[in-house]
This record gives structure tokens, sequence and C-alpha cells, in this order.
């Protein structure tokens, strides 16, 4: 017969009209603005005003309380009853629409949003029963003004359960082909279910009658005779991904926290077979901040097993600018959080949405007892297809997690298509998706679905819940749904593909084609992170070594501090696609955290309690180098020592001694530093210097024209543009740059992306650009025996940039630093030195260790890599020579064909419409060497990055005799990068990895004796004893191993 499933359909969304048997308008409520998040947080001299349904409110980031009371009419007795309440209703944006969090009889019930509008008051009504409600209202961010929606309403339960007992087959039925049994023998037993149906007139007995029996019948004849459980499972767990600020801030997120998770805590209270997963600890100290009660409810759910703290990193961070031991940090809080709040134990990374996954992340998360990792943004990519969904994920020091890529498509998406989703929607259709996009069908018959709306949608909804009781009846021609945690269904996995020749493995990162702009937007906070990331390893370092003369180390501010930079890498955060009111905010905690005044008491701290001849500079070194380098002692500083000295300016050449009497050489920057060369600076540790002398010289060591730069090491040539001509290694006797090319050339590109401004650059940025060869005025400012500086400023439409170039005897490292003041929108500033290396590949540091990519376009996963993220370096070598990018603050390289550029400035305009607009400090470095980046990139690179600490000092003959290392290594290949207290205050943690992809015998030696050196994980656990009673230790390090050691005094 012909339109059958039509009329199927009509009767079905007739059915879902009637759902409310009875309603009551609520015509009058009382309103006061304001953001007070309880009734009890009103003051009581307030005065609300009261109002009609016509009440428009809103606007911009406005607060209000709304309050009514309603008793329950008689005609709503014993029936089940609710509240549904709406504001505006706009798309899916959270940002935009009115949120709310209800309270009735002063008890927090659930928050409302645009997908959860009813909050079931009693299942029994009785007549007379008075109900108190309280609204706290977010009105969104748009200046748009709305009506409040609120009626009370007596849910029909038997026709909504008749609506979802149809609903649910009938989309089985629509995904599948005409001609397949399961969908004939689902439309015949739906259209005889309709056919018992009397719908002549509405809330009858004769309809009610004819509901209860259609519902008999398909209960009887459909899921108890044609459903059963399907050998393909659909494991489904709840889920609201909240992103901790994006197009809202972090207060406002908050808000969402409180209205999710009381949505999920009521829907649980409804549906017990409701379980639910939420990461990122900083959410739930979020609930404890705001209302700790509610924190107290997910305890207790929690413990019945019904809520799943999981997903180990303390936010859901950025993977590709976030440094090796932040990523590490992320691990260690955010575990440590869910410990010690809910008793979980963590071994599941869930990076849903994040925009690359590091190469060192599976070493990261071996060692930290993550066992297993889960993603699904890698299916947004441009080009290719991720070729696996479930496979053994391997990183760069040979280490493998468990990885499998969540396969979910929402209706109307096609499972040929790449793109998939972590906000589920608990939909037939989305089941059978997800099973169709599954690509490991050999191996596995379990797919995982994270279901409920994020970013302040509040999860799941009873519509999803109703669907996902009756699909885990298990119809027929779709997977069986089955609520499971996520970490159950990762040990299922692993039991089931374990020792299976067919699970696949994939080696390296996993390159995200998409978003390659998020290695550089807003890179005043990109800048700052690093910054930060530094100091406080650093600080950590000084106040470890302090402890030897002095105690106190205050672990509370070091958390504090820790926990602003993690929030702060939030993967919407670091990268630059956030609005800009979160980089307001983030720029005055960055000032904070960068402003070196704990590193500078520390160190006024050491100083008082060692022991020191005469007055001087305390210079500290917490890289673990000894080191060929410039100690830059400030210009205050500087001030201070030269007082009683006659300087003839820039001709005056000072002498320094350190405390052994080795004499240094020094001279006067252009901003009023002392730069003093220090060859053989200890690691990890200390100096002292005391000025000694000054003589006026005329140094002939260097030579600084406006079109000549020579040292001793290196000779470049500028053309009246300011351009480098050449660039010759004076030591190799080699020109760096391609015959006929320029060198440092800075360049303009149109950067006009298809769809998310502040995420992408897309592949034709290429087509137009303009060279920043403006030159306004150039000026020699340094020529001395360490360091010599040409100025050059340029203009470029409304931007201005100020451009010095800083050469050295002591190294072939060249340095620009810039001061750029930028005005444009859409325009990507990068710059190119065109290499003269013959190399298929390039280096790039990462994360503890390094990688290689191809610089050919043999094949599109080539091509999809025309911009990838670096941190501090990046190399091009061919046998016996190559060339290196360094810098300070930037991630965003493309190395092509002997092209290296580096990514300075992108500055997009959505979601924030200033992003870049202002000014930009920050310097990279070009560096030759012999052979490939063994050759000392890696420890330029530190040194770049990791200035030497000063301070003034006075006498100090009371003082303790302190050796100048804490730690000493005898290979450079191996770094130590965190000296600290560890965990439980009481032993120091020392951990170091190995850089070079090279399997090393390591020596040891630190200032003290320790009782007992212990071998832990990156938690500090304990693993084994490596040695009693010993000021040394050997080791053997694998290549790119990281390794943590506990001192035990």
């Amino acid at each position: 017969m012909y339109y059958i499933k039509e009329r199927i359909s009509k009767i079905i969304f007739e059915l879902k009209r009637r759902q409310y048997g009875k309603e009551l308008i609520i015509e009058e409520y009382e309103v006061l603005e304001g953001n007070y998040l309880t009734e009890e947080d009103v003051p009581k001299e307030a005065v609300y005003q009261k109002v009609s349904k016509d009440y428009l409110f809103g606007g911009f980031e406005n607060h209000y309380a709304f309050k009514f009371d309603i008793q329950v009419p008689e005609d709503f007795q014993g029936k089940t009853i609710g509240l549904y309440i709406a504001g505006a209703e706009s798309g899916w944006d959270y940002a935009i629409n009115p949120q709310f969090l209800l309270y009735v009889n002063d008890e927090l019930r659930q928050g409302i949003d645009l997908n959860h509008r009813e909050n079931i008051l009693t299942y029994d009504a009785q007549a007379g029963t008075n109900y108190h409600v309280y609204l706290h209202c977010y009105s969104g961010r748009t200046r748009e003004t709305t009506t409040l929606k609120l009626k009370l309403f007596a849910l029909d339960k038997e026709t909504r359960d008749l609506y979802f007992n149809l609903i649910t087959p009938y989309f089985v039925a629509n995904k599948l082909p005409k001609d397949d049994i399961n969908h004939i023998e689902i439309i015949e037993i739906l259209n005889e279910t309709i056919n018992l149906l009397d719908l002549r007139e509405y809330y009858t007995d004769a309809y009610y009658n004819s509901i209860r029996l259609a519902n008999t019948y398909i209960k009887e004849e459909f899921y108890e005779k044609k459903c059963k459980e399907s050998n393909i499972i659909a494991t489904c767990i709840g889920h609201t991904h909240i992103d901790v600020a994006w197009l809202w801030t972090v207060d406002q997120t908050k808000e969402k926290v409180l209205r999710s998770f009381s949505t999920v805590l009521s829907l649980m209270e409804q549906y017990p077979e409701y379980l639910f997963m939420s990461s990122q600890p900083v959410l739930y100290e979020f609930v404890k901040e705001k209302y700790p009660p509610l924190l107290d409810k997910i305890r207790e759910k929690v413990k019945e097993g019904s809520w799943e703290p999981e997903g180990a990193m303390y936010v859901e961070a950025d993977c590709n600018v976030t440094s090796g031991e932040s990523l590490v940090r992320q691990i260690l809080y955010g575990t440590k959080i869910f410990k010690e709040e809910f008793g979980a134990t963590n071994e599941v990374l869930w990076l849903p949405d994040v925009f690359g996954y590091s190469a060192a992340l599976p070493q990261i998360l071996q060692k930290s007892n993550i066992k297993y990792f889960m993603t699904t943004k890698i299916a947004w990519n441009q080009y290719n297809k991720m070729p696996y969904d479930t496979f053994m994920w391997k990183g760069i020091d040979g280490s493998e997690v468990l990885t499998h890529f969540i396969t979910t498509q929402n209706p109307g998406h096609n499972p040929k298509e790449h793109f998939t989703t972590y906000n589920g929607i608990l939909h037939p259709e989305t089941m059978i998706n997800a099973w169709d996009r599954y690509q490991q069908k050999g191996i596995n018959q379990d797919v995982l679905v994270a279901f409920g709306y994020g970013d302040g949608g509040g999860g799941a909804t009873y519509e999803m819940l109703e669907m996902g009781r009756r699909l885990s009846k298990g119809i027929q021609g779709s997977p069986t749904v089955k609520m499971g945690k996520v970490k159950d269904y990762f040990k299922r996995l692993e039991a089931r593909v374990k020792n299976n020749k067919k699970l696949p493995k994939w080696t390296g990162e996993l390159y995200l084609e998409y978003h390659r702009g998020t290695y550089t937007s807003m890179a005043r906070n990109k800048r700052d992170n690093r910054k930060s990331e530094i100091i406080y390893t650093d600080l950590e370092k000084i106040l470890t070594f302090k402890e030897v003369v002095q105690e106190g180390y205050d672990k509370e501010a070091l958390d504090k501090a820790w926990k602003t930079i993690l929030l702060n890498q939030f993967h919407d955060i670091l990268p630059g696609t956030s609005i800009k009111d979160v980089y307001d905010v983030t720029q005055k905690e960055y000032e904070q955290l960068v402003s070196n005044e704990g590193i500078k008491e520390a160190l006024v701290q050491l100083s008082k309690n060692m022991y020191i001849e005469k007055e001087g500079v305390l210079a500290f070194n917490t890289t673990s180098f000894q080191r060929n380098t410039l100690v830059s002692i400030n210009a205050e500083t500087a001030t201070l020592l030269l007082a009683n000295e006659k300087i003839a300016e820039k001709n005056s050449i000072f002498y320094f001694e350190d405390e052994f009497g080795t004499r240094y050489t020094a001279q006067i920057s252009a901003d009023g530093e002392i730069l003093l060369l220090d060859p053989s600076f200890p690691a990890m540790g200390y100096k002292l210097y005391r000025l000694v002398g000054c003589e006026s010289i005329d140094s002939k060591e260097m030579v600084i024209t406006n079109h000549l730069i020579e040292t001793g090491r290196m000779k470049l040539n500028l053309n009246d543009k300011g351009q480098l001509v050449s660039i010759v290694d004076k030591v190799r006797n080699r020109e760096l740059l391609k015959e006929g090319r320029v060198g440092n050339e800075l360049r303009v590109f149109e950067d006009r992306p298809m769809n998310y401004d502040n995420w992408d650059i897309d592949i034709y940025y290429r087509e137009k650009s303009w060279a920043v060869d403006n030159l306004i005025d150039i000026e020699v400012l340094e020529q001395g025996p360490i360091r010599g500086a040409l100025k050059l400023s340029y203009t470029f439409l409304n931007s201005t940039i100020e451009q010095i170039i800083y050469v050295y005897n002591h190294t072939s490292r060249i340095d620009f630093k810039h001061f750029i003041d930028w005005d444009q929108s859409q325009l990507l500033l990068k710059t190119n030195f065109p290499a003269d290396i013959n190399s298929t590949q390039a280096t790039y540091e990462i994360q503890y260790g390094n990688i290689k990519r191809n610089t050919t376009e043999n094949n599109t996963w080539d091509v999809a890599q025309f911009e990838v993220v670096g941190h501090k370096w990046a190399d091009l070598s061919e046998t016996g020579f190559g060339i290196s990018i360094l810098n300070d603050s930037k991630y965003g390289y493309r190395i092509k064909d002997g092209e290296m550029e580096l990514t300075l400035i992108k500055s997009g305009i959505e979601p924030n419409p200033v992003s870049d607009r202002e000014k930009h400090y920050f310097v990279y470095s070009l560096f030759s060497h012999e052979g490939d980046y063994t050759q000392d990139v890696i420890k330029e690179a530190y040194d770049l990055n990791y200035k030497i600490h000063t301070i003034k000092v006075e006498a100090n003959s009371q003082g303790k005799k302190v050796r100048n290392s804490f730690v000493t290594t005898d290979k450079e290949n191996i770094i130590i990068e965190v000296m600290k207290k560890s965990e439980d205050q009481k032993d120091t943690i020392i951990r170091l990895y190995e850089s070079q992809n090279k399997r090393t015998k390591v020596n040891l030696e630190f200032l003290l004796s320790y009782s007992e050196i212990i071998r832990t994980n990156l938690l500090e656990e304990d693993e084994y004893r490596l040695a009693e009673d010993t000021n040394k230790l050997f080791l053997t390090i694998k290549p790119f191993e990281i390794v943590t050691l506990r001192l035990k005094k």
C-alpha cells in the first residue's frame, strides 16, 4: 500500500503534540536585575518588580532573578506535573540564548536551556500544594530581549510512552533500505499499532483505552517478539562537553557547569539507568567554589556508580602549543583532584575536541598510568581520512597506548563523510551511523557513543533517554544500546583486541588537517604561556636549590600559579579562538605570572643565607647545560654597579671576576644593560660576579654598518631595503641562502579562511602576498666585543615594525628581535629564510623530544601539512651542515623545498574581531651548524629561551658555602627539565629526558648525598630503587625517554 510510512509519521507526530494533558499559563511573576545565584544571595533591601508574562528581559551579559509561587489546581490532582520554562529560541548557540538555574522550594532542581525546558515537580500532584520557584537567569551575549514563557503542565505519560514506543523503531526503519526485512516488519507492526488508536476526541476514555491497547500491542508484538540483543553494540555514555572558555568567559562557564550538572542529576532521578561521564577536574572545582551542595550530590552519584569522573587532564588542553612539562602537570593535577574528591583512578585521556595530538603523548600517558586515549576531532581532516578508528598509537620513544576514535554521526550525516561528533544524540540513526562509519569491524563490534548537548546545552535529554531505553531492547537493524562507563568500555576493548594481529598501529603524531591557525592566533597569549611555563619551572628549581641553605618552599602558591597556567591551556584559550573578553582576563593573569617577582625573591633569600665574599651580582642558570652564554644584568642593577666608574658610553668595556678569580669581559647594551660573556656557566646552579675594572676602547672585533654586519663567525650583507642578500658562515665557509634570494624576508599574506577565521589557515592563502620592505630608518645600536646590533624600522599599511639584528662573537646564532605595533586584520605575517640545504625532511622540536616531517609534497598527507607545529626550534640539515630557526614564542612553521618559514602574526577576526591587533614582542633566530640538529641546536634554543637570572647582592660572611651546581650530567643530550619538591613535600623530584633519539649512558652528580634515589612515574609514584647513600647515579636512558627520580634525604 502506498504512503503507509507517511501515515505512520503523521500519527506519531500528532501524539507528540498531545503529551501535555493539561496546561496552566503563569501570567505574573516578580523580577529583579542582578547576579544572585541563590535566593539567599538577594539583599534583604532589594525590591522585586511585579510584571506580566509580556515583560521583556535580556540584553548583553545581564543577570536576572525571577520568582513566583504556584498552587496545584484541583484538576491536576494525582497527575505527574511539571514546569515548562523557556526564553528565546535562537539556533544552538548557548552563548546567545538565555539560560536559567531552577530552584523549587529552595532546592536546586536543574538548568533550563534550549534542550531542557521541563522539570517534573511530582508524580502524584496534590491539589492545593504550593511551590515556590526561583530562577537565576543569564541573558546571554546578545542585545536582544525576549519574554519568559512559564506554564504548569500535567504530563500525559501514557501518550508519551506510546510516542516513544512508535518513534524509536520508526527511525530505525527510516534508516534501512525499503527491501530490508527489518524495515518491512517494523512498518507493518507500526501500522497495525496505530490502527488500534481512537483519535476522534483526545483525552477521553475511548482515547486512553486505545492508547493502552496500542501500547500493549507494540510491547508484545514488537519489543518482546521481534527485538533481541544484536551482536553489534553501541556503548552509550551521557556527556556534556563544556568549553572552559570560548564564546563566553571562564566566569560564565562556572554558571554553565552548575546548570548542566544539576540537569544531569535531575534526569538521573527520572532515569536510573542514565550513566554520565565528565572530564576536566577544573569544572568540579568551579562547582565547589560556586555551589558546594551540588558537588556533594555528584559525590553520591559517583559512589553509586552513575557518574564517572574520568579524562585525566585538569582541562582538555591544547596538545600542540602546551609544553611537555605542562602536559605532565595537566595529568598530575587532574588525576590528583579526581582521586581526592571522588576516589577515582583515571586511565583514559579524554580529548574529544583538541586540534592535534603530539607524538610525545603516548609516553606521557603510559608513564602516568593512562592506558587509553579517545578523541574524535581528527575526523575533521580536510584532505585525508584517518585509516583506523581502533589502533595502538606509538609515540616517539616507542610507547604505545590503545586508542579509539568515536565515530558518532548524528541524524542527517553521511557515514561516508569524515566528520564525527562528541555531541552525540542518542537516536537510532546515530547508532546506525556510528557503526557504519566504524572501520575496525573485523576486530571489534562495540562502538562508543558519547551522547548529550555540550557547552551549556545540558547533556542528555529525556527524549534521548526514552529512545535509549527502547534501543536497549535490541531493535533489529540497529546496534543494541547499552549504557556503559568509558573506562569499562576501554577495558573490554583491550581484552577483545589484545594479541589480535589485525589490530592496526599508527606511529608518530596525529596531525589534524585543520585549524592550523591555532599555532599562531593571539600571539600575546602564546608568548605569555611559554614565559609562564619557563618561569615556574625555573622558580621551582631555584626554590629547590635555596632549600640547601634555607627551608621555604611555598607549594600552595606554586599550585595556584600552575593551575592558572593549566586553565589557560584549555583548547580554545591557548589556541587563540575565544572572544576578546577571555584574553582581557588572561592578560591580567599572565602579567602576574610573568612578573618574575617570585624568582627575584627566591634569589634574594638564597643570597641572604649563602656565603658571599664581596658585593656584586648573583646569577643563576636553570638549564642542565654548562653554558657559553651572555649574562644580562638589568639597567637598574648596572647603574648601581657602575656608579663609581667612568663610562665612555658605547666604547666602555668592563671586567668582572667570579668567586674563583676568573675574569670576564662585558659591554653595555643600547638599553643600558650589562652584557657579560661567560663561556662556562655551571649547569643548574649559580655564579657570583663582581666588577673589577673598566676601560674605554674602540672595538674592532665587529663591523656593523647599514649594509654589512660581520663578526669572527658570520658575515651578513644587506640591500637598501634592509633584507639579507647574503648570510655566510665564515667558520664553515658556507653561504646559507639560495642564490638570488633574500633571507629574513618578512611577507604578509591575505588570510581569509573558508570557515573558522581564528582557527584556520587555508591552503590558498599563498595566492596573494606583499613584502614588508618599506624601510624608513636604519641605525647601528651596538658594536662591542661581545654583541653587535643593527636596528631597522619598517611600516606596512597602518602597522610599524621595528627589528633589531643581534650578532655575537661567541656563537653563529643571529637573533632578530621585534617590536611590532600591528593594526591589520586577516593578514598573516611570516618570515622566510630560503635555505641552500638539500633535504627531504625537517626536524621540529615537540614536547620532550622532536619529530621529522617531509619537506616534499609527494602525496596528500604531505600537502596537507602546509603549516605545522614546532616549539623552540626547527632544523633543516644535509650531511655535514644544517640551518635552524629558533624562537622564544612562536609555533607555526612551514619548511618546504628549502623554504624555512616561521609564522609570526595571524590577526583573524572571529570570534575576536581584534585578534592580534596590538603590540607584539618576540625574537627568532637563525643558527648554522655542522652536522644535524644534534650539534648545539637544542642548547642554543634553550639559551634563547632560558635567561640567566640575576640580582645585585651584598657581601655575606655569615652565610653557608654552597657548591655551584645542584645537579650535573656528563651528556648534553640528557636534559634536566624539572627540579622541584615532591607532591608530598618530603623529597626532591628530578625529571630529565633524552633529546636526540640516542640510547645514552649518563652520569648524574648531585650537590647533596641521598639515602635513596628512586625511579618514579610521572605521577611521582615509586617504581624501584636505583641507589642508596650516594650523591652520584649512573643511568642508561632510552631514546626520547622521560625519567623521573625521587631523591630522599
